[in-house]
């Protein structure tokens, strides 16, 4: 067994791959080794934990919580962030599907700083010298380069280490007024928490967020598939957020799209092979083929 934090998802997730015994050597197959241990795991407190079989051949390669992908896409974030934890909610209900987990991380802290402008104003204090302030104290602000003989070094403006490990250094910053005095950033200006997505992910140009899935034991993903369309069919999903299968279940769609051609193909192939060559009419004006001169071909439609 083997681990590692970070990857794809970002450094609050972790994976774990297990190597099970050979199957001659033991009474389960995978699917139920994960129900099992499934059961077991569900009470962890601060942490989901999700499983999923690898499989030999995978389609896609997206990396995901689990086998397959349900991706959704939206003209702007504020759909994409209210229709996805709805769409999830539906999901659950699906009685094929399990470990429903989404890459959406929006638990993330940011910090707010309102300001208030009448008392900037009054205080002598502009929007632009309150950037600069901002700007030298955190945002690493190249302000000079020192050349060496052999090497080159940039000197970077910012505040000591430790005010800058929780808001509370905003305490500490005073802005420049037009009067030439030091103003304190909090006599004009507070700050507020709320939360923030850690990445905004993206398929293609457009803001995306993948909702991933497993099958339950013995359920086959046919079923699936339109179960989760019809779900968002009920939910009334406006035009605007975008939904599409993606690596396995995308693969597994477009065969279904495919296979009327096929069968039909399939079938025509089969009536061109069995007629027989010798039992055509005789037209006036032509004499029978020898058998040995005839040709009996297949033919696939359509054809390019």
């Amino acid at each position: 067994m083997t681990s590692f934090t970070g990857g794809g998802n970002g450094t609050s997730t972790a994976r774990m791959f297990a190597q099970l015994k050979p199957i001659d050597e033991r009474k389960m197959n995978a699917d139920q080794v994960i129900a099992r241990l499934r059961k077991k795991t569900a009470g962890i407190p601060g942490a989901s934990l999700f499983f999923q079989s690898v499989q030999d051949v995978s389609v896609g390669g997206r990396f995901g919580g689990a086998q397959y992908q349900y991706t959704l896409q939206a003209d702007n974030l504020e759909d994409l962030y209210h229709w996805a934890p709805i769409i999830m909610a539906r999901m659950r209900q699906v009685p094929e599907l399990r470990d429903i987990n989404s890459d959406q991380q929006d638990k993330g802290l940011q910090s707010y700083l309102s300001i208030d402008r009448d008392t900037a104003g009054r205080l002598g204090v502009s929007i632009q010298d309150i950037d600069n302030a901002l700007g030298d104290a955190f945002g690493q602000r190249q302000v000079s380069t020192i050349y060496k003989g052999l090497n080159q070094y940039h000197v970077v403006l910012e505040v000591a280490p430790n005010y800058q490990e929780n808001p509370d250094g905003l305490k500490y910053i005073y802005v420049p007024s037009s009067t030439g005095k030091l103003v304190p950033l909090s006599s004009f200006a507070h700050y507020e928490h709320s939360n923030t997505a850690l990445s905004v992910n993206h398929q293609g140009i457009f803001p995306a967020i993948t909702l991933s899935f497993n099958l339950a034991q013995g359920a086959s993903l046919g079923p699936a598939v339109e179960h989760i369309q019809q779900a968002m069919l009920q939910l009334g999903v406006p035009n605007t957020v975008h939904a599409s299968f993606q690596g396995t279940a995308q693969a597994f769609k477009d065969s279904l799209q495919d296979q009327p051609i096929w069968i039909l193909a399939a079938l025509r192939g089969r009536i061109y092979r069995s007629r027989d060559p010798l039992r055509e009419l005789h037209s006036p004006g032509h004499d029978l083929v020898p058998r040995s001169r005839r040709r009996v071909s297949a033919r696939c439609w359509p054809c390019n």
